[in-house]
């Protein structure tokens, strides 16, 4: 009897959902996908109660988008702010608390009070989604759910046995990026995924198609091969990738190789390039017979780029034009011309850079300034580049950090990615050792991504998660930061666990 009222209750309830979802969608619009969200999501409260951590690892680099709220946030911000909930719940509640790394928390809650700070100070968190005046204010958002993100993402251990699991859906996650170039190049039939994956990445090919430009960038190929890259690197490592004995892995490189310089962007390639430089370092490859090897590939492969880079796609070789390669005059003018406009952005930027050093700009601007400065830009009145200041992208890592924030944020940025380069560190050298290969991937993508903020391209507030993931997922998997054995914490928590079992004895 008692089942039967269950099932009875069941009904009652899902009968009128289903109608009132039938309504909803008979009449489609922003209201109705935000709706339909929020009631989905009740209903898979319980699956998210239990699978947060895990929906958070495999949402983190990929594209995806909540089109049914307001500003479509990402899936990893949205995420990153249920799972940090739901894993504090557990703390309060003495079930599961958070791991315990000092030299990450301390950086981090300078740099989340220095962006709440200016935040305050210059009007506050104004954004057009909740109907203020002033633009940029999301920004805010996503630099406080990476600092938030990282700690969700600390909150839950990775077994062992499941380490190489979590870290390849980790980054093969990122291979989503190619979602939107995919539906573009299918056709109006497949546009429906641009409700969850950004139209943004497909200006390149729309240029191309509508003969705005010869050369055809397919963009999110470039985070799809880094995503190749990574995953077959935590699965095999240098060494198994390049066993003889099994040529289809060198032949996977390859092709993520080639799928990275089919997005036309200079910084792909370099970044994939270190990633696997480092990588190689990491492992300890220089000494053996395989150091050899990889040179003489390199040489081979840039020699015949030197013959043949002017015959090899334009996409290619706006890819490879950094190179001292002959390549297309198109593409030479193209990749000059976007030098010399990010130099004019930085030459207008680092002017204005000294009134921000105590008390950095901040991410919002007035809406009526930015239409008043596009119609200026159409009637020739100013530069293409001051949409781009006004709107805070400056296309250069050091300066997105410096101008919104000042000095303070900039000091606490450094000290997160120091703290960052410690931890990532200290698990490579003290950590398990079945975890070394994963740690080696975590610290070379830790390390290329550095490299390429501060010389090549980078923003705060889309780079930061990117920083504070690999770290939170480095600490996830070794329980938290690895120390020497014998030294600091560790020395302490044996000496505590030795005077326990004397005193149980």
């Amino acid at each position: 009897m008692f089942n039967r009222y269950k099932i009875l209750a069941a009904y009652l309830l899902a009968i009128p959902l289903a109608l009132i979802l039938g309504i909803l969608a008979a009449s489609p619009n922003e209201l109705t996908f935000m709706l339909i969200g929020m009631l989905l999501f009740f209903l898979a409260l319980p699956v998210f109660i239990k699978w947060h951590h895990f929906f958070l690892l495999i949402s983190w680099n990929s594209a995806f988008s909540a089109f049914f709220l307001p500003g479509e946030p990402t899936f990893w911000l949205l995420f990153a702010g249920l799972s940090f909930g739901l894993s504090g719940l557990d703390h309060v509640m003495g079930r599961r608390p958070f791991p315990a790394v000092p030299e990450m928390t301390r950086p981090l809650l300078l740099m989340a009070a220095v962006v709440i700070g200016t935040a305050c100070y210059r009007g506050g968190v104004g954004t057009r989604l909740l109907g203020g005046a002033a633009h940029g204010g999301k920004n805010y958002i996503y630099c406080l759910g990476a600092i938030l993100g990282y700690f969700a993402l600390t909150a839950g251990q990775i077994p062992v046995l499941k380490s190489q699991k979590m870290a390849g859906l980790f980054f093969l996650s990122g291979a989503t990026n190619a979602l939107s170039n995919l539906a573009y190049f299918l056709g109006p039939a497949f546009y429906f995924f641009y409700y969850l994956v950004p139209v943004s990445t497909v200006g390149g090919q729309v240029a191309s198609d509508f003969g705005l430009t010869d050369i055809d960038r397919i963009q999110g190929l470039g985070l799809t091969g880094l995503a190749g890259m990574c995953f077959l690197l935590t699965r095999y490592g240098i060494q198994g990738l390049f066993d003889w004995t099994k040529p289809w892995r060198f032949v996977f490189l390859c092709l993520v190789f080639v799928m990275s310089c089919f997005a036309g962007f200079r910084s792909a390639l370099v970044l994939f390039l270190l990633v696997f430089a480092f990588q190689f370092y990491f492992e300890g490859m220089l000494r053996t017979r395989l150091f050899p090897v990889v040179v003489g590939l390199a040489v081979v492969g840039f020699v015949s780029l030197m013959f043949c880079a002017d015959r090899l796609p334009l996409s290619v070789q706006r890819s490879v034009s950094f190179l001292p390669v002959n390549v297309d005059s198109e593409v030479r003018a193209d990749a000059t011309g976007s030098i010399d406009w990010r130099l004019e952005i930085w030459s207008v930027v680092w002017k204005d850079a000294p009134k921000y050093l105590v008390v950095g700009k901040g991410y919002s601007f007035d809406a009526t300034e930015m239409e008043s400065t596009l119609e200026a830009i159409q009637l020739g009145l100013l530069n293409n580049s001051e949409e781009q200041i006004l709107a805070g992208s400056y296309h250069n890592g050091p300066l997105s950090v410096l101008i919104p924030f000042g000095i303070i944020g900039s000091v606490a940025f450094l000290w997160v990615l120091a703290a960052g380069f410690r931890v990532l560190y200290s698990n490579l050298r003290y950590g398990d050792a079945r975890l070394k290969r994963i740690n080696c991937v975590l610290l070379s993508c830790y390390l290329a991504r550095c490299f390429c903020f501060v010389f090549i391209f980078g923003a705060l507030n889309t780079d930061l998660y990117l920083f504070l993931g690999l770290v939170g997922l480095s600490v996830s998997l070794n329980g938290g930061a690895k120390r020497k054995p014998g030294s600091g914490l560790e020395y302490a928590r044996e000496s505590m666990s030795q005077s326990y079992a004397m005193e149980v004895k």
